[in-house]
């Protein structure tokens, strides 16, 4: 008989949790996967009254850090937001079945120390796999928003703005403040009508008006958010108690792997390669092979298949 681990809880302390992938498939491929996942999250994390200091989205797994005197409580939050956007994922792309594995990974953080660890840990993830400099340049951990509202676009009134812009601006309003999340559909319609600069403009929008984080809570452990960024550049952290699955290589390859998607095949939205035939998956991996330096393993991951040993 199989002997399940107990999870580890301290009611009243922080959780570190960490959420992966099945088989380490790449989820995040577009600014809309990222988007979908956070609006959920958001939504969900009001609705059960949590304290989220820190998230991180990387393109394989998730962070998070929060703060909860109920182990249920928290299990019911991941479960929830987890089966809200696996359930638009594989409507989006026409697939079935688990995207994260069952059981997600946790880790109680008791004492300032530990939880300044984890803190830097998560928000370094990014810097780690060599995705940015530093922590402040990753959109996806939100840390930049600790420092300006705008970090990624140009602030301007919207009253000066396009008015398709406007447009898009009042119905992610109203979708907030009916505590509905922005769907795949949606935020595709919303961002195809921008260009690029109000694409960026209307990111940084959702992003401040689903903002579930305790900021005052998350800088209570640095004083200030310069504080913790400059701790952030002087460690890289460590969270001995999380059992990460490690995959070897710079993230920043599949950047080169999207721009060859979008340009030598055309696939659009990329998450749709993940549904191609085996022949026709076989037949892109050969195209990143000659055109980009990801190694097998990394087309496999960004592919969804078993790893290319030959193409």
């Amino acid at each position: 008989m199989t002997k399940y681990r107990k999870r580890k809880f301290i009611s009243g302390e922080f959780m570190h949790v960490y959420q992966r992938t099945v088989n380490g498939f790449n989820i995040f491929y577009e600014r809309e996967d990222f988007l979908l996942f956070y609006t959920i999250f958001s939504i969900v994390a009001k609705q059960y009254a949590l304290k989220v200091v820190e998230l991180c989205l990387m393109i394989d797994h998730v962070h998070i850090l929060l703060l909860s005197d109920s182990l249920e409580v928290i299990s019911a939050f991941i479960r929830h937001y987890t089966s809200l956007f696996v359930k638009e994922y594989n409507v989006g792309v026409g697939r079935h079945g688990p995207l994260f594995h069952k059981s997600f990974g946790s880790a109680p953080k008791k004492g300032s120390k530990k939880i300044r660890s984890a803190i830097v840990y998560i928000g370094n993830n990014p810097v780690e796999k060599s995705l940015c400099r530093e922590a402040k340049e990753y959109r996806w951990n939100f840390l930049a928003y600790l420092l300006d509202r705008h970090p990624f676009s140009v602030q301007k009134p919207l009253s000066s703005c396009s008015e398709r812009l406007r447009k898009a601006v009042h119905e992610v309003r109203r979708c907030h403040d009916v505590d509905h999340y922005l769907s795949y559909a949606q935020l595709r319609r919303l961002m195809n009508n921008l260009n690029n600069d109000e694409k960026e403009m209307l990111t940084d929008y959702i992003i401040n008006i689903y903002w579930p984080f305790d900021k005052e809570l998350l800088l209570s452990f640095y004083g200030s958010a310069d504080e913790m960024l400059h701790a952030m550049r002087s460690t890289s952290g460590a969270d001995y108690d999380i059992r990460e699955k490690y995959y070897s290589g710079s993230d920043s390859i599949y950047h080169d792997i999207l721009n060859v998607i979008s340009n030598q095949c055309g696939i659009v939205p990329v998450r749709m390669i993940t549904q191609l035939s085996d022949e026709q998956k076989m037949e892109v991996a050969s195209i990143l092979r000659k055109y980009t330096q990801a190694s097998h393993i990394q087309i496999s991951k960004f592919l969804h298949m078993k790893i290319v040993r030959a193409v």
